[in-house]
């Protein structure tokens, strides 16, 4: 009997998405003792392990504070590679409001969400991060703003591995939708939202919002930091101690979606497999993401990256979203990682 290699992916664009759309994963299996399938098989009562990673023998691909938070409480997973995809990360008010600068959002209430059945929530993380970045940047601090909880009340398991890129037409309102509502309703003066997602909230507002603020113009690396910047990838340990070569075939599978998006002659049919993992079109994803995005899909651990994930850890242990911070190193499995890029001819970046 095959062993099952399980994987769950975020609804952004990752190499799993890629690989999944071009059924590498089929491909790249074949004639080996081992099948990969999706979470999303097991059924909603094993959804949550796309946070908490409990699933023995399965990767993640995706937001990286659900697998920091994990790790810090003592899921038995490993770092295999992180990306950064740089994306936009924006501060919106209302179109109508005099807010003319994020010094302005002085004093103002800045929308923290509330999911009440996520077990880590991320959005609030993702938001927490965005407007203290955006405050420090102008020379503000977190205490010159009221953050003011927002209860979205949408279906987050619908957000782990959404059928978009089976066809399935979009069912959900953007995932923002509550603090947009209560922005437009006067409830709250400004709230974050990220990426590709930003095109269905943009619809969904009917023009009433606007964007203030670009995180992602920041010239530091720490301000851009955020739930998706970086993309983690993980893998159980259970794999790591039994079936190394299977990590490796995994990481190769990756690296081959990631270099077929690189290169230019795939750049649309690239774009559109995006756009569907997303749920939005093509020209959301070149309006919402920057232009070098197909180049930023392979899971790499050069120091730049793991820079990032260190200023993630300790955003996330100095405001109470984990409880000990841990050690990054200890962590990785670079020596798989490793032989993937040796396999498929690619150089190590550094």
């Amino acid at each position: 009997m095959a062993r099952t290699i399980w994987y769950t992916r975020c609804p952004v664009p990752t190499a799993s998405g890629i690989a999944y759309q071009r059924k590498l994963f089929d491909s790249e299996f074949a004639g080996t003792d081992c099948e990969v399938r999706n979470i999303k098989e097991l059924g909603r009562a094993n959804s949550d392990t796309h946070f908490a990673h409990t699933l023995d023998d399965s990767f993640r691909e995706g937001g990286g504070s659900p697998p920091v938070w994990a790790r810090s409480r003592g899921a038995d997973t490993a770092l295999l590679g992180i990306s950064f995809v740089e994306e936009t990360l924006g501060l919106f008010v209302r179109a109508d409001d005099p807010i003319h600068s994020v010094r302005d959002l002085a004093g103002k209430r800045l929308a923290l969400p509330v999911w009440p059945k996520l077990i880590m929530n991320f959005f609030r993380f993702a938001a927490k991060k965005a407007f203290v970045s955006g405050l420090e940047l102008h020379g503000l601090h977190e205490a010159d703003a009221v953050f003011t909880d927002v209860v979205e009340t949408g279906d987050h398991y619908q957000l782990l591995n959404p059928g978009f890129a089976d066809s399935e037409a979009r069912q959900i309102p953007s995932y923002y939708n509550c603090q947009m509502r209560a922005l437009l309703d006067g409830k709250v003066d400004a709230f974050f939202a990220k990426g590709g997602e930003i095109a269905a909230m943009q619809r969904d507002s009917g023009g009433g919002i606007r964007m203030l603020y670009n995180l992602i113009e920041a010239k530091p690396l720490w301000a851009k930091v955020n739930n998706a910047t970086p993309r983690i990838l993980t893998v159980s340990n259970s794999l790591v101690r039994e079936r190394p070569d299977m990590v490796v075939r995994y990481a190769r599978t990756l690296l081959k979606a990631a270099t077929w998006a690189a290169q230019p002659e795939n750049k649309i049919d690239a774009t559109a497999a995006m756009a569907r993992e997303t749920g939005v079109t093509p020209a959301d994803i070149d309006l919402y993401y920057t232009p070098d995005l197909h180049q930023k899909l392979k899971p790499e651990l050069s120091m730049r990256v793991i820079e990032t994930l260190e200023i993630m850890k300790s955003f996330l242990h100095a405001h109470g979203f984990i409880e000990q911070n841990f050690s990054t190193k200890d962590w990785m499995a670079s020596e798989l990682l490793r032989d993937a890029y040796s396999a498929e001819g690619i150089a190590w970046p550094d």
